[in-house]
């Protein structure tokens, strides 16, 4: 069971960039309006291996402070903005067939959220308006996939709801946003949850605690030690070892391990653990010589990995949504493991991300990406 205490100071400099709190003054200088005095700005300048600030709390600790993160995050969602717009100008497939080479542009129709273009597929005559997975949504692609990226970065509802209209001038409800999340994150959890993945040698297991109406549901996570990736997810009311088999089962479904090297378990000290790898991972189940890494751990072997993880998730639930039930939950799980194998940069990975070094992917996704492959494979599926 994870013990954390949670970093504020990245989960504050993302809600500076949603009421926007910063200002370039030149692509190497930015100045962060202070979160207690709006009358006052800090300095944040590239000083050639690093950024600094005037502030306090970085000239004590010489550390990442709140306006550093401010600034990290404000040139990732610029960047973000722009790989969107990039894409959406993309060739489309059609909408009936999955063809690219047959499809052209047909004119332009106008709805709600602006222009749209049409296109006509030469091979099967279908004209039609390709949003990427967003059909029937009235607000642009853009507006939608940069509403899931800053809620899964740790706003809550209300605050991307206010973030879209002071930077986009764009004003949609909190219950419209929940919408989008309700619908995209099961879309592409769907589509990713059956892919299978070459992990390495090493997983790490364990289980936390989530606030559900009052009462607590347990959260289990399994993670690929090389790579990072989270391999699966599940939650459940108890702590028992059918539950933590449900896990292990998820993950052995989905992995391709190595068949060179045995296959290591670390887990905390929890006795349902030991019983689930004696009915998932046994020799007569899985090829691989499985060693059970069990708690109190110390020295090189530990499972400071999933501490990190559940500091993470943590920080990001706390600050971005009321689970109200269970399924509530189990959403934002969902959308939370999707969000950190595909999109999130790690530092202790170069800044890939977990697909990116386990070799799913050649460069870092967002959600528009997500949500696009996503839909055209769910097409591809249904006119097979």
């Amino acid at each position: 069971m994870s013990l954390l205490v949670l970093n504020k100071r990245e989960s504050r400099g993302v809600k500076l960039v949603a009421e926007n709190g910063v200002q370039p003054i030149d692509s190497s200088k930015f100045l962060v309006r202070s979160e207690r005095d709006s009358r006052r700005n800090y300095r944040v300048s590239w000083a050639g291996k690093r950024w600094v600030c005037t502030c306090e709390d970085y000239r004590k600790r010489h550390r990442r402070c709140k306006h550093i993160y401010a600034v990290g995050y404000y040139l990732a969602l610029r960047g973000f903005t722009l790989t969107l717009r990039s894409n959406l100008q993309s060739d489309p497939s059609c909408s009936s067939c999955g063809s690219t080479d047959a499809v052209i542009s047909h004119g332009w129709r106008c709805n709600k959220s602006g222009p749209v273009r049409r296109y006509l597929c030469k091979r099967c005559r279908v004209t039609f308006t390709d949003r990427s997975g967003f059909e029937g949504m009235k607000n642009q692609a853009m507006v939608i996939a940069t509403a899931l990226d800053l809620y899964f970065r740790g706003l809550s509802l209300r605050k991307v709801s206010e973030h879209l209209e002071t930077l986009h001038g764009i004003k949609v409800s909190y219950t419209s946003i929940h919408y989008w999340l309700s619908k995209y994150v099961e879309l592409v959890h769907n589509s990713l949850k059956d892919l299978c993945v070459k992990t390495g040698g090493r997983w790490h297991a364990d289980d936390t605690l989530v606030r559900v109406k009052g009462r607590h549901v347990v959260l289990w996570e399994l993670l690929d030690s090389e790579t990072r990736f989270l391999i699966a997810e599940h939650i459940s009311r108890k702590r028992s070892s059918e539950e933590a088999s449900k896990l292990l089962k998820r993950g052995r479904s989905r992995a391709q391990t190595s068949q060179d090297k045995p296959l290591e378990l670390v887990t905390d000290g929890l006795p349902s653990y030991t019983e689930a790898v004696e009915k998932e991972l046994a020799p007569s189940v899985s090829p691989q010589r499985v060693v059970h890494i069990q708690g109190p751990l110390t020295g090189s072997v530990n499972n400071n990995k999933m501490e990190r993880l559940y500091g993470t998730f943590k920080e990001r639930a706390r600050l971005a949504l009321h689970f109200d039930h269970e399924g509530g939950a189990d959403l934002f799980a969902k959308g939370f493991t999707t969000h950190y194998n595909y999109v999130r940069g790690h530092m202790a990975l170069g800044g890939k991300t977990p697909a990116e070094a386990m070799g799913l992917s050649n460069r870092k996704l967002s959600w528009l990406d997500l949500i696009t492959k996503s839909s055209l494979r769910g097409k591809r599926e249904r006119v097979s």
